[in-house]
């Protein structure tokens, strides 16, 4: 998906499932924010959380992609690609992964499958 504001509303849509983590990496950190459950457009930045609380700002310019994963022995996720391709940040939905039964949810899983598998990635 490449559209803005339908990168929006998907990443709106997912926080709004709950039990989400936002991972964003660089070369140098990786950091998990938990809880997040609303999304702002700012005239550059998007932000994901409330400001004044724990929060990420994205920044979402033409080109980038929003795209559905679920590999094996792991969270199925939400990853928001740059322009180049490099991976800005992933929404990960915690319960998904099958490889963890003691914490997997069958029913979660093939919620969110379905409401996102328009966007699965090809790899």
């Amino acid at each position: 998906m490449t559209g803005r504001e339908q990168m929006l509303a998907a990443l709106e849509t997912a926080l709004g499932f709950g039990e989400t983590s936002v991972i964003v990496r660089s070369s140098g950190a990786i950091a998990e924010v938990h809880g997040l459950l609303t999304v702002r457009q700012g005239a550059e930045w998007v932000t994901l959380g409330e400001e004044g609380q724990t929060h990420v700002h994205l920044k979402i310019e033409a080109g980038s992609r929003l795209l559905y994963r679920q590999q094996d022995e792991a969270n199925a996720a939400l990853e928001l690609a740059g322009p180049d391709g490099e991976l800005l940040c992933r929404v990960t939905f915690r319960g998904t992964n099958r490889a963890k039964a003691e914490h997997y949810s069958p029913e979660r899983a093939a919620k969110i499958r379905e409401c996102f598998s328009g966007l699965a990635g090809h790899e």
